[in-house]
């Protein structure tokens, strides 16, 4: 059954994905976020390749996440219940992996998607009024989520894909993929672009913005309309909690040897 978003484009990523391809980009977001995570952590100096490679982990991830928040709109609060149980549950394996690059106060990337859940079942509920409320935690959550998980342009690109995704008229959809793009430029090496222009354009700003959409059309090509999700339910939570306490636990024995 295909996902039932409208059959327009959101500018760099398209309406809709078959529940095979979704399935399909959250195996390459994995792959390109293990890529990025083991160049940060294990190699020293960094490798710019893994870096690109890297930069589409995130906007896969938030398309992905766009393109199912608005299944059941009457589960918003139950679908943010689960993100904040489970950003709770990564955050001390998120310490332990970045303990030596991060403050302390960074949070992990899902309270990028539980906070913008939450905004969105706040407006489900209570209209103005709970958007506002939503607006407001998300202001907060703005700080600590700068050092480790894009902090404003990540949420900016949440809020923009989530609307775009959304049933809202098309002078909505338009300006929601209008600042997703902004966003994209903006959520990697932005702040290094004076400094170091031809680096930070090849290999964090260009990447950011083509090689997601080079991978979702990639799948689109080799995946059926028909086909059915392969991954088992939560696979990414998982993953992505148990990938860091692996990260950490072999940095607590790879740190004292290289020492």
């Amino acid at each position: 059954m295909i996902l039932s978003i409208p059959e327009r484009h959101l500018y760099l990523f398209p309406a809709r994905l078959s529940p095979a391809a979704l399935d399909w980009v959250k195996v390459l977001a994995l792959l390109a976020m293990f890529v990025d995570h083991i160049n940060k952590l294990f190699i020293n100096p960094l490798s710019p390749l893994m870096n690109a490679l890297g930069r589409m982990a995130f906007p896969l991830f938030t398309l992905i996440w766009a393109m199912n928040v608005h299944g059941s709109p009457g589960r918003l609060q139950q679908r943010a219940n689960r993100l904040w149980m489970w950003e709770m549950v990564t955050q001390p394996a998120f310490m332990l992996a970045f303990r030596h690059q991060l403050p302390v106060y960074a949070l992990n990337i899902l309270f990028v998607f539980a906070g913008v859940t939450q905004l969105l079942a706040l407006h489900h509920r209570y209209g103005r009024k709970g958007l506002l409320t939503g607006l407001l935690l998300l202001a907060v959550l703005v700080v600590p989520l700068t050092p480790g998980s894009f902090g404003l342009p990540g949420l900016m690109l949440a809020c923009s894909l989530a609307v775009a995704s959304a049933p809202v008229s098309p002078g909505w959809r338009r300006f929601a993929g209008f600042l997703a793009v902004i966003s994209l430029v903006c959520l990697n090496g932005i702040s290094h672009l004076i400094a170091l222009p031809v680096e930070t354009l090849l290999f964090a700003t260009l990447p950011t913005l083509f090689l997601p959409v080079l991978a979702i059309r990639l799948v689109q090509q080799y995946t059926k309309d028909d086909g059915q999700r392969f991954m088992p339910r939560h696979f990414f939570y998982i993953a992505y909690t148990g990938h860091l306490l692996l990260a950490g636990l072999l940095l607590s024995v790879w740190m004292p040897v290289r020492a």
